[in-house]
């Protein structure tokens, strides 16, 4: 079984030059973090350059500070880091963890990991705002659980989903779920089940869906 130590190894291996990375110590909350490093190597190997801020200015500062608990973009609460992606196309993007996007309706939904455009996350620092949907180009719910994932989490990312969109979903946990594992699939939602540092062939297929994700927004922008 996947432990929060082989966790804190995965990210410190991926997030290598950006240690040690600060945490409340939880294991759904590394496994988040462990999910961001998936989402950067994936980036880095689509050809994205990675440095890492926090709110109060720094670059690649020598401890990352990652939220516990869901908050706002424009906290200042800690001085929290997030990664900035840099293609040479010109796209732009940052990528944070525990921080809330406004839906179609209007509704604002925590999101574990995500992906925004680096132009809508400075707006909303500046105007003090969540981002919006439609600038939101890649989301992952984590659920680090010990035992089977059950079919309210299935509804649950089937209702974020409908008003966050579908493309670039993903829903991610440790565990299995046959009957969530039907669901989502019926639906067509992203997924990766039994994601972890212990199993090489799950990391590798989770980056590939990350890097399908990088690869269709360079495609957009030619």
């Amino acid at each position: 079984m996947t432990t929060l130590s082989d966790l804190e190894d995965a990210y410190n291996k991926h997030l290598k030059n950006n240690v040690p990375v600060s945490s409340s110590g939880q294991a759904n909350d590394a496994f988040e973090v462990y999910a961001l490093s998936l989402i950067l190597k994936a980036a880095r190997e689509e050809g994205g350059d990675i440095s890492f801020h926090t709110v109060n200015g720094t670059t690649n500062p020598q401890r990352l500070i990652f939220r516990s608990s869901p908050g706002k973009i424009f906290s200042v609460a800690d001085d929290y880091a997030h990664a900035h992606i840099h293609f040479n196309s010109g796209l732009d993007f940052e990528a944070h963890v525990g921080v809330y996007v406004q839906g179609l309706a209007g509704v604002v939904h925590e999101c574990d990991v995500l992906v925004i455009d680096a132009s809508e996350a400075d707006f909303c620092r500046r105007n003090r705002v969540h981002p919006k949907k439609a600038n939101t180009i890649l989301t992952a719910e984590c659920k680090f659980y010990s035992g089977n994932l059950g079919i309210a989490l299935a509804r649950e990312f089937l209702g974020t989903t409908i008003d966050l969109g579908k493309e670039d979903r993903f829903f991610l946990s440790n565990r299995d779920g046959n009957t969530l594992d039907r669901v989502l699939a019926h639906h067509k939602r992203q997924r990766y089940l039994g994601l972890t540092p212990l199993n090489r062939d799950a990391e590798l297929q989770t980056i590939s869906q990350f890097r399908t994700a990088f690869r269709n927004q360079k495609s957009k922008n030619r």
